[in-house]
């Protein structure tokens, strides 16, 4: 193992972006960017994306039901921004946005404008705008310009 330098200081991150959903993966990533950002005294931008596909075609057309759904993900964005300040986190901003992609828009647009330097997603969810089984999570991982934690809770019988 010779030039190998041990001396390297870890990353400390000033900026943790962490995507969140409704599922358990989501809250496990948004607990495990939380600790990050109180172990680093970082900024933590909470951010959860309304996937239009996500909606039933019914719901789509119907105004009032994005609304609905715009409104409680905003309401949810504010618990969570509660829950960082309670543990400790100083520097919280929550962003909403809607689009085609969760990832995509992770990575694309929300990561470069908040100047994030970690990204942090739940391993998969079972519901909420994460599609199956972990694609969005294994999207972000792969075209991301910044580190990246997939977050996974590991479940024990």
């Amino acid at each position: 193992m010779s030039g190998l330098n041990f001396d390297v200081e870890p990353n400390q991150f000033k900026t943790i972006l962490v995507g969140v959903d409704e599922s358990e993966q989501g809250y496990f990533a948004l607990i495990n960017a939380v600790h990050q950002a109180r172990e680093d005294d970082s900024k933590l931008v909470i951010a959860t994306v309304l996937e239009m596909g996500d909606l039933s075609t019914l719901e789509a057309m119907s105004l009032s039901l994005v609304k609905e759904k715009r409104d409680e993900y905003q309401a949810n964005l504010e618990r969570y921004r509660d829950y960082a300040h309670s543990k400790g986190v100083k520097d919280v901003e929550v962003v909403f946005e809607d689009g085609a992609k969760a990832g995509d828009i992770l990575v694309h647009e929300i990561a470069p404008k908040v100047q994030a330097d970690l990204i942090v997603v739940g391993a998969h969810s079972h519901e909420g705008f994460w599609d199956s089984l972990g694609s969005q999570a294994a999207y972000v991982s792969r075209h991301a310009r910044v580190s990246t934690l997939v977050a996974r809770q590991l479940y024990r019988h």
